[in-house]
């Protein structure tokens, strides 16, 4: 054996074993971290389940077009709120989905009536709160967007939330989608800035599908917009074609 390592048997020997107490505490931290792992897992497992439950909720309302009863949201609202709640910090996607919940119990009421602005402005908290989150997913910001238009609140929060949702997604088909519908919804009361940050994701809506172009057209002529989307494509096709004359 050489000499370095009779001297590195040596300095082995010679490191004090751990003591009982000592030993103890090191498997009372690893059962403690041990357990800490499984009620994190519980916490996430709780989570999941609530969100579940409240995203199966709104597919339900989705399907059906109508406004849930209020039991129906007041048991989407628990579970959702359960699901921020045990989640080990902030969650983007449950916030997101807080605010659909949220906008769904407005679903219907007229813009101006005030007894669904509650509902509205916690959607739009909620939003904000998705958003901060998640900065860089563009579904949060276009549903910022549309809880900003369902408050008639065209400002500089509303404008960001166009400018991000177009940045971080500006291939995306949901999000140029929702920009479109948003923008031609609101197109009237939108300044410049606005109108041409919609126009972009107009373009570019109706250049991923002869689906989407014709959705674009259906919701044009439902919001009396049809004369702006046909300059926007420069469109000579149905239905921007000239009316002749009698």
């Amino acid at each position: 054996m050489s000499t370095t390592s009779l001297s590195s048997t040596r300095r082995a020997s010679r490191t004090p074993p751990l003591s009982t107490g000592a030993r103890r505490s090191i498997a009372l931290i690893a059962g403690l971290l041990a357990l800490l792992a499984i009620y994190s897992g519980a916490q996430l497992l709780v989570a999941g389940i609530a969100d579940y439950q409240a995203r199966a909720f709104i597919q339900s309302w989705e399907k059906k077009s109508s406004p849930p009863s209020e039991q129906a949201w007041q048991i989407a609202a628990d579970a959702i709120h359960r699901a921020i709640k045990v989640y080990p910090g902030a969650n983007g996607d449950y916030l997101e989905t807080l605010g659909y919940i949220q906008q769904w119990r407005a679903h219907g009421v007229d813009l101006k009536d005030a007894s669904a602005q509650p509902y509205r402005h916690a959607a739009l908290q909620a939003l904000r709160e998705a958003t901060q989150a998640r900065p860089t997913w563009p579904n949060a910001w276009t549903a910022l967007a549309y809880a900003k238009l369902t408050l008639l609140e065209f400002d500089p929060e509303f404008t960001q939330a166009l400018q991000q949702a177009q940045r971080f997604g500006p291939w995306r088909i949901e999000a140029n989608r929702r920009i479109a519908e948003i923008g031609l919804i609101a197109y009237s009361a939108l300044n410049s800035q606005q109108k041409e940050i919609v126009l972009t994701s107009v373009q570019r809506a109706a250049d991923y599908s002869t689906a989407e172009r014709k959705k674009l057209f259906e919701l044009a002529a439902q919001t009396n917009t049809l004369n702006v989307l046909c300059n926007a494509l420069d469109s000579q096709a149905a239905p921007c074609q000239p009316t002749p004359a009698p």
